[in-house]
């Protein structure tokens, strides 16, 4: 008889795993890829993430536009994200429409 393999034991899934389920920007197609996530980012879009997201401040919608720019990975993004805007519903349109943009950046 085939030996009885021990199962693995079963990671609990990360906080980021656990979040992934419903969250569609994460696997709806982006547009084209930019140098820049400012360039992703129409006029009309900017107003209404600083006014929605970033509570009416430029300066902070700016420094995140720059952290993003930085960034190497969707996960290090998010986990940004997650951290400095912790009210921010990553289920809401406005933000589908930012994480969009921040796809476009970084695949």
């Amino acid at each position: 008889a085939a030996p009885v393999l021990a199962e693995e034991p079963k990671a609990k899934p990360a906080v980021i795993d656990a979040m992934t389920g419903r969250q569609a920007w994460r696997t709806d197609m982006p547009g084209t890829q930019v140098k820049d996530i400012r360039s992703a980012i129409s006029l009309n879009d900017r107003l209404i993430f600083i006014n929605y997201l970033f509570n009416e401040d430029p300066m902070a919608f700016q420094d995140v536009l720059n952290r993003i720019n930085a960034s190497q990975s969707l996960d290090e993004v998010v986990g940004m994200l997650a951290e400095t805007h912790p009210e921010w519903d990553f289920e809401s349109e406005v933000v589908y429409r930012f994480m969009m943009a921040v796809r476009r950046k970084i695949r």
